[in-house]
């Protein structure tokens, strides 16, 4: 039993973050980290509105529908989106296992779009499995008026979502078989 777990149902809810200030840009439950390549859960997006505000807890507001729109509740929301993620210790994560990926970050969401429509195009194919992505880095660019970190991702393949900490079975290529491309 954990304090952590009062609010979860009796379990400490894990989560992934991407801090593009920070040196080590990744955060899995608090900790840095540097992972390489992770499951998505397609099925798991939600787009809304996110206020995240120092000694506050998030206030996040989705929509109904992901892709559609919903009220932006104040001025302190940004667009955000949510994901559950699964990241494995042999891809740079100090764990195994599903976390939740919530982030009002422009890089963040720029990082995601750019890999959309494969992603749109890829679950029709693939029903009910999870996206296989790699990060390849966070090279710097402008966005807006600010130069920042975008995370470059790269669709590999298709998966089975694992349950557990498991390890998950071999991905379904995308547009060939790129080395090493279908270990997860």
């Amino acid at each position: 039993m954990s304090f952590a777990a009062l609010s979860s149902g009796g379990e400490a809810t894990g989560y992934l973050a991407y801090k593009p200030k920070e040196d080590i840009k990744w955060n899995v439950d608090g900790n840095p980290a540097e992972p390489t390549k992770f499951l998505i859960d397609y099925d798991s997006l939600k787009t809304g509105w996110l206020k995240i505000a120092a000694g506050e807890a998030p206030h996040a507001v989705w929509a109904d529908v992901a892709g559609t729109t919903v009220p932006r509740p104040s001025d302190d929301h940004r667009e955000a989106f949510q994901l559950e993620v699964y990241l494995k210790t042999d891809y740079g994560s100090p764990v195994s296992g599903w976390r939740t990926w919530s982030s009002n970050q422009a890089s963040a969401r720029v990082g995601l779009e750019r890999i959309g429509a494969e992603l749109d195009a890829g679950a029709k194919d693939n029903p009910g499995k999870a996206a296989v992505v790699e990060i390849e880095g966070c090279p710097e660019e402008r966005l807006g008026r600010h130069v920042q970190p975008v995370p470059k991702f790269k669709l590999v393949g298709w998966a089975d979502k694992p349950a557990s900490v498991e390890a998950a079975p071999e991905p379904e290529p995308v547009g060939g078989e790129p080395e090493d491309a279908n270990v997860f």
